[in-house]
Order: C-alpha cells, then structure tokens, then sequence
C-alpha cells in the first residue's frame, strides 16, 4: 500500500477539466433575472440613459452613470508597467507627470462633488460683467 499525498487532492495538474458549466453559460441566477426583466419589459442599461440624458440630473450622477456603462462599449486599457518612462501621453500629446496632476486636479475641479456650486458663481449673470466670489457674494448682503 502506497502513502497518500498530503493536500493533494483532486485531478493531477495538466489533466483536462472535466464535467461543470460551459463557457458562457450564465450561472441560475443571472438567467432567471434576465428573464424576469425581460418579462417586465425592463432594459436597464436604456433606463440609465434616459436619467442621464434628462437635464435635471445631476452632473455628477450623470458621469457615474456614463461611466459605469462605458466599459460595455469601449474596452477598458491594460495596465502597462512605465516605470522607466517620465512621460505620459495624453491624446497623442506626451506631457510630464506634473502637467497630468495638474491636469486631474483641474477636472476634479470641474467635475468634482462641490463642482455645481463653483461653477454657478464662476459663470457670469450677465456677459462682460465681473464674476463676484463668495466673499463678495456675502459682503453684499
């Protein structure tokens, strides 16, 4: 009689899977979701569209919204390891790693969470006429 294995258990490696699902085949769940929404008439990729396209939304739902369905359009880049690179290219333009901060900070700025707020007191009531700060705001007042 032969000594068992210790903590080897299963098919030995490099044998060919056996038996389980199929690739692609969606697990029980997923399935029966599918259907109950389609039964429903339900598409809720159409219905998240529909609240971004609505001009009431908020900014910042509509970017979560076009960002959660845009892998499903546009494949998502691999990492690449650019250690010894000191450049990043941004639109086939290569800019330093300080002009991309500063390029993040700026659309953090614009689309950040106090973004609205900002962007009203930024924007002019009237063409040509100075924008007032909030300090200015409250001064008047």
């Amino acid at each position: 009689m032969s000594a068992p294995q210790a903590g080897r258990g299963g098919r030995p490696p490099g044998s060919p899977k056996t038996g389980g699902r199929k690739k692609g085949t969606p697990n029980r769940i997923t399935l029966l979701l599918r259907e109950t929404l389609g039964a429903l008439g339900c598409d809720p990729a159409e219905e998240l569209v529909k609240i971004a396209q609505n001009s009431k939304t908020p900014v910042e739902a509509k970017v979560h919204i076009y960002s959660t369905l845009m892998p499903y359009i546009y494949p998502k880049r691999k990492l690449t390891d650019d250690s010894n690179e000191e450049r990043v290219t941004v639109n086939a333009q290569a800019i330093s790693k300080d002009e991309a901060l500063d390029l993040a900070r700026d659309l953090i700025s614009i689309f950040g969470p106090r973004a609205g707020a900002q962007q009203e007191l930024a924007t002019p009531a009237i063409e040509g006429e100075p924008n007032l700060s909030r300090e200015e705001v409250g001064d008047e007042n």
